[in-house]
């Protein structure tokens, strides 16, 4: 006798979702809609959180992979960058140190211009995340007359591998006069893609190559450093600015990408802020569910007082019954949830295909595709306020049924 609460309370649980009469029918509608607006809650909860997980992720690995943390530069070039480096490198914070030289310019091909950011650097080019196209020529073994472009460039160009085309690099200022336009030939000798916005605009050609044109013949633009604490890249910059020259100023990662950087974090919280409204919404609907479920059971609520049932009793009915669609509604959620955020690239790519247009394109958004990182953690926090919700959620409804006088209702059966 002491578990007739819970038996009961599994009875109308199941009763609620297959009923036969108009009244009935509307009350199970309602539950059925109450426990799909919580699966369709929890499971896009879990989505988002990681897909803004798998951004937060890209952004730290791939974009910053690419992108320098640090760069030190000094107005007409740095003559002795080797010594300099080498100095730098002994650093215990730096990772990476390597020599760039980067001009802005303007690449035609075939009647098509696309203005182009020209850098030039050694080493593997830039990094992590980089890699080539099937026939090209790896970085940074390219001749005087080489460049590699990115992909999205290349098709925008409608060039290919092999094919030559004209690079206009502005005049430099000379005595307060602006020098004519400089044109020079490049053959395109291999494509590489990143799958950041440095696809959009970055063309590589060797170290000496990008000096030469940009005036800076056996000096170099400038020095780009990796750090082993990504956050603490601009302390690390002011502490090797006293270290050097006055001359020398830098830039970082937070002047370039800190934007971009704190949108996704921004992001994070508001779209996750909206998701958890969707649960809170789905949970009302348990209420509305389950006081019309009271209001449905006020005969067999005063019947069971009547034999002796206490309040805390029929309370304990209600919770059970809650408790149910909690339960059931945050598992099918969660599985849910997992399943789409393992698949979620998956499914956006065959959209994608199907409608002939990709949704992230690296002229906008830092990446190409859709991340996804799932994470435990958000998982077990997403479920417990779900629970945690539908809980507080049931207890008016409980407390309503417990207060009922069989007296009063009896009266009237």
């Amino acid at each position: 006798m002491r578990s007739y609460p819970l038996f009961i309370g599994r009875r109308f649980f199941g009763a609620g979702l297959s009923r036969s009469g108009a009244n009935k029918q509307l009350v199970s509608f309602i539950a059925l809609l109450a426990i799909s607006g919580l699966v369709l809650g929890v499971a896009l909860m879990i989505i988002v959180l990681s897909v803004m997980n798998g951004f937060d992720r890209e952004m730290r690995t791939r974009v910053l992979g690419v992108v320098p943390h640090i760069q030190l530069f000094r107005p007409g070039g740095i003559a002795d960058w080797q010594t300099l480096g080498a100095r730098l490198a002994e650093v215990p914070q730096v990772r990476g140190v390597k020599p760039f030289t980067q001009l802005d310019g303007m690449l035609n091909f075939r009647g098509n211009t696309q203005a182009v950011q020209l850098l030039g650097t050694t080493g593997d080019g830039l990094g992590d995340g980089f890699s080539l196209a099937a026939g090209s020529v790896t970085y940074p073994n390219l001749s005087a007359n080489e460049i590699l472009l990115p992909l999205p460039l290349a098709a925008k160009l409608a060039a290919k591998i092999g094919d030559s085309m004209t690079l206009i690099i502005p005049g430099q200022v000379s005595q307060g006069r602006q020098a004519l336009p400089n044109a020079r030939v490049f053959k395109l000798a291999g494509i590489y893609q990143t799958h950041t916005g440095i696809d959009a605009r970055v063309a590589l050609v060797g170290l000496q190559t990008a000096s030469t044109l940009a005036g800076h013949e056996g000096r170099v633009a400038g020095l780009r450093l990796k750090v082993d604490d990504v956050f603490k890249a601009r302390q690390i910059a002011y502490q090797l600015l006293r270290q050097l020259p006055e001359t020398f100023r830098f830039t970082d990662w937070l002047q370039t990408h800190g934007n971009l950087y704190q949108a996704i974090q921004m992001s994070r919280k508001l779209v996750g802020l909206l998701v958890f409204l969707v649960i809170a919404i789905a949970v009302f609907n348990i209420v509305s569910m389950l006081v019309m479920t009271v209001v449905e059971k006020r005969g067999d609520i005063a019947v069971l007082k009547t034999l002796g049932a206490s309040n805390s009793a029929v309370l304990s009915i209600f919770i059970v019954q809650g408790a149910m669609i909690g339960v059931a509604g945050t598992a099918l959620g969660v599985l849910l949830g997992v399943l789409g955020a393992h698949f979620v690239a998956d499914i956006i790519g065959l959209l994608e295909g199907l409608m002939g247009r990709q949704f992230l394109s690296i002229d906008i958004y830092p990446i190409d595709y859709i991340p996804s990182d799932l994470r435990s953690t958000d998982v077990l926090l997403v479920a417990l306020v779900a629970l945690a919700l539908n809980f507080f959620a049931t207890l008016y409804p409980a407390w309503r049924a417990a207060r009922l006088q069989p007296a009063q209702v009896l009266r009237y059966e």
